[in-house]
């Protein structure tokens, strides 16, 4: 697998509508391997590798999403 969006794509996507574009967990999970954030995102906490990955896409609502706990 391999992420098919730039980080520009994602967040472009991400913030298109309110369903965050018809992005998947698949779709983040790739885009997390991808751009380097962690290898194996699949054995981490959803909540945290979709705020990684809406952070490194630098999404507009990133930090709405910021799990408990989490500096």
């Amino acid at each position: 697998m391999s992420c098919k969006m730039t980080k520009k794509q994602f967040k472009k996507r991400w913030e298109s509508n309110y369903k965050g574009g018809g992005i998947t967990f698949d779709d983040v999970a790739e885009c997390c391997i991808a751009w380097g954030i962690a290898s194996c995102p699949r054995i981490m906490s959803i909540e945290d590798v979709r705020y990684l990955v809406l952070k490194a896409a630098n999404t507009v609502d990133a930090e709405e999403f910021k799990p408990e706990g989490r500096e």
